[in-house]
């Protein structure tokens, strides 16, 4: 704790700052002041402190505690000092955000730091323009042009929840219509081509889907912008790229994304669409199953705090989306942070074969919400999750080998239960879409009574703009064939448990981890 008394000259200030340079900062330390020798600071005096804290500051310690004074006397004549503070990211974009609120016009200053931070911290800015009171972001939209405006609605779609400013919004609808013709607007390079891309996606299936549209004009806007996909200038920039490097993740994706694109969407039919969207491997996002209910994304409107779940839950074959007569529940999404903090958005699926309809009851299990229900044609229902169950074109190879291997291990078990080792999963992960990563339990999953590790054990396998079976065939077969004559335990690597457990299973405990 750093007790403070009132100013009493520069020098004052200058040694205030030199004692806190002789400390780190962290979060269990604050200013406090010194009541009970009657030395409490009044609000010129605070400022005073504050600003020559934020100006000759050369650590955390001081910038924060900066920061913190000035909090309770922020003046609009700080925002300038405020968001130069901020671009050091981290920490303190965090507290100037909360700063800016108490401004005049806080979106402006809020969107220059969105535009101008790193995207590892532009989510603290987004999250604070979610937030806007109607009238600031009347006065935020009404400043930006047609680029901008579409960038703002590219930045947003990061976030999870939908701002009450952009439901039922026309201007940025009509913005996104002009844009759509435009597409220069996105950027003429690899970049600009994937943001394109992640404004379509929030058009069919986030936040733009409430903006309010004339009839058809948001299937107009996603045929158009798909289409600047297939002009001429921006298959010669996917192809250059691919020439510079066959296996430039980013360049395959762009490659693959109009080929699977369905052109009627956005003019969805009535009933549940299932569409799984795959972004860009420099989100570092795994693939979402959006469900539309007459083309309204459910996730969407009605769970904010998470995204759509993976296809391999809501398409299992037993535990997925499919209909019976007796009523079982699915993940439809989980909360960004787990569902044990935040819950899931979860659907509660039963079929009524005296009416032909499935009908579907969704709840948060978190918080006083209610539950909403729907009901969709039996018939059309089992079609459409049986299309989407099938179609695995939106799989990068790496990712179709996980799938497959996963699949066979599960169906003969014995194989590696033979070398006392239990499945726990294959996997391709969007950031790193060149490994296939087997999970492996031995002896047993997790238990108290008995000593367990967990193995790793990788096989690259290289992105590739046609997934081309044979190979992926051969990859799978390859590593199962290792398995039925060779202990997995002698080649895959420790990657979980404890020094004990192995010690106690005889295995060597890595060096490094």
């Amino acid at each position: 704790m750093i007790r403070a008394a009132a100013p009493g000259s520069a020098a004052d200030l200058h040694r205030l700052c030199e004692r806190m340079r002789r400390i780190q900062y962290h979060w269990g330390l604050r200013l406090t002041y010194d009541n009970d020798a009657d030395l409490g600071l009044q609000p010129e005096a605070t400022r005073t402190i504050a600003r020559h804290l934020l100006h000759q500051g050369v650590t955390q310690l001081e910038v924060m505690i900066g920061l913190e004074l000035l909090a309770p006397v922020v003046r609009d004549e700080d925002i300038d000092l405020l968001c130069t503070i901020a671009l050091l990211q981290g920490d303190y974009g965090y507290a100037v955000t909360g700063m800016l609120s108490a401004c005049a016009n806080p979106g402006r200053s809020l969107h220059w730091l969105a535009v101008h931070s790193l995207p590892r911290d532009q989510t603290t800015y987004t999250d604070a323009l979610g937030t806007l009171t109607a009238e600031d972001a009347a006065a935020l939209l009404e400043a930006l042009d047609t680029q901008a405006l579409v960038e703002l609605l590219r930045m947003m779609s990061h976030r999870s929840h939908t701002p009450n400013w952009i439901k039922g919004n026309k201007r940025l609808a009509v913005a996104l219509a002009l844009a759509a013709k435009r597409p220069a607007l996105f950027g003429t390079d690899l970049p600009g081509l994937v943001g394109l891309t992640q404004v379509r996606d929030d058009l069919l299936y986030g936040h733009s889907a409430f903006l309010d549209f004339t009839a058809g004009l948001r299937a107009a806007i996603a045929r158009d912008l798909l289409a600047a996909l297939g002009t001429p200038g921006a298959r010669a920039l996917i192809a250059a790229a691919l020439t510079r490097d066959p296996h430039d993740g980013e360049a395959i994706w762009l490659h693959r994304y109009p080929e699977r694109a369905d052109t009627d969407d956005g003019d969805f039919p009535p009933g549940l669409a299932i569409r799984i969207a795959v972004p860009a491997p420099s989100t570092g996002q795994e693939p979402r199953t959006h469900l539309l209910a007459d083309g309204v994304p459910i996730v969407t409107r009605l769970f904010n705090i998470g995204v759509p779940g993976m296809p391999g839950r809501l398409l299992h074959p037993e535990r997925g989306l499919r209909a019976g007569t007796e009523p079982h529940e699915v993940w439809l999404a989980e909360a960004d942070c787990a569902e044990g903090c935040c819950g899931v958005l979860s659907a509660r699926v039963s079929s009524d074969e005296a009416t032909g309809r499935v009908h579907w009851e969704v709840k948060a299990t978190r918080g006083r919400t209610k539950s909403t229900r729907f009901a969709f044609d039996a018939g059309e229902y089992a079609a459409e999750v049986e299309r989407a169950a099938a179609d695995h074109s939106w799989e990068w190879p790496a990712l179709r080998a996980a799938r497959l291997l996963d699949q066979r291990l599960r169906d003969d078990p014995g194989l590696l239960a033979r070398w006392d080792c239990r499945l726990a999963g294959a996997a391709s992960w969007s950031a790193d879409r060149a490994v296939v990563r087997l999970l492996l339990w031995h002896p047993e999953p997790p238990n108290r009574d008995r000593p367990w590790l967990q193995f790793e054990h990788r096989i690259t396998l290289p992105d590739a703009v046609v997934v081309d079976d044979d190979v992926v065939e051969v990859a799978v077969a390859g590593l199962l064939d290792r398995l039925r004559t060779t202990d997995p335990t002698s080649f895959a690597t420790v990657c979980g448990g404890s020094p004990a457990h192995a010690a106690a299973l005889g295995i060597p405990w890595p060096s490094r981890r």
